[in-house]
């Protein structure tokens, strides 16, 4: 089965991934017909451009709508300004169409100030979910960073006689400034923790900003109770213009760094000693999304409403500390 495509937020501008999602849906297989953007102009130019670098033929649209009334789509992929995919997810799921989304699934406008308002976060997410259960498609997050695993665990091979993991550590430099960082950055963040522990609760969440060459950095720590014990984990996030994006990890301790390697996007993981190839984790990432389908496997409700939860949880107590 051909599955047809359609792309919501299909420009780049600020380092938006809708052409890679599209590029990477085709090489898979799928059909893109057609992309929805803020205005029918820059829809106009995204088919262009899709056209020409991608050699991807499709239908320009400025509403979801009118797009999913003109067409017959089976995926509808999110690459929007997460202050939309509200409205995008509520669409494409009564439509019937299954949903590959950016992260975060969603995010409100409005000041998340006190534990009502992460009530409410996680009220709504569960609506999300329980909508795809009663339409029967699929929900599944854009989540890249678990497919660079199985490469770290090459770099580092003694990990994997250990089973407790007592510390996970991440950098990353989204482009993004104060508290917008959190908004963009901890679903990356909670994708690893529940590929390598499963989920969890936090606590004892801590945050300092630290100001240096006109930059502010910042510093989340948090313990992670889940079912294999207790991990303390530290995100340090560094606003930066940079491309590509410097980035790490750390487990127990034993860092590797992202390297990507230009103008073919060729990605690997640097150790102290070695360096080793990855596979494209979008290409990962959406072939899983696809495979699920195939599979008529459910959502991971869990998973959605608890990312969900424990980012309003951390951006609540960061902002109001």
């Amino acid at each position: 089965m051909t599955f047809k495509v359609a792309i919501v937020g299909p420009g780049r501008s600020k380092q938006g991934t809708g052409p890679f999602i599209a590029r990477s849906f085709k090489k898979l297989g799928c059909d893109v017909q057609a992309v929805v953007s803020s205005s029918l102009e820059s829809a106009n130019k995204a088919v262009t451009d899709l056209k020409n670098e991608y050699a991807i033929n499709c239908y320009a649209y400025e509403n979801l709508e009118t797009l999913l009334q003109n067409h017959s789509i089976d995926i509808v992929a999110i690459s929007s300004p997460v202050y939309s995919h509200q409205l995008h997810l509520s669409t494409a799921i009564q439509a019937g169409c299954h949903v590959f989304c950016e992260k975060p699934l969603w995010w409100s406008s409005s000041e998340i100030i006190t534990e009502s308002d992460v009530q409410t976060i996680t009220n709504k997410t569960t609506e999300l979910v329980q909508l795809c259960s009663t339409n029967n498609v699929l929900l599944q997050l854009n989540t890249q960073w678990p497919y660079t695993l199985p490469i770290y665990f090459k770099l580092y091979p003694q990990l994997k006689d250990q089973q407790a993991i007592e510390s996970f550590s991440m950098w990353l430099a989204p482009q993004s400034q104060g508290s917008s960082m959190i908004i963009d950055s901890i679903s990356h963040l909670m994708s690893m923790l529940y590929s390598l522990v499963g989920n969890g609760k936090i606590n004892n969440i801590e945050s300092n900003y630290h100001t240096a060459d006109e930059h502010q950095d910042l510093q989340i720590e948090f313990d992670y109770l889940h079912a294999l014990g207790d991990t303390r984990v530290v995100i340090t996030l560094s606003s930066s213009d940079v491309f590509p994006k410097p980035a790490a990890y750390a487990i127990n301790g034993l860092r590797a760094d992202r390297h990507v390697e230009l103008p073919n996007y060729l990605i690997s993981l640097r150790s102290s000693k070695d360096q080793l190839p990855v596979k494209d984790p979008l290409v990962c990432s959406i072939k899983n999304f696809i495979s699920t389908i195939h599979s008529k496997t459910s959502s991971d409700e869990v998973a959605l409403i608890d990312g969900m939860t424990h980012l309003a949880q951390i951006y609540q107590a960061v902002t109001q500390h």
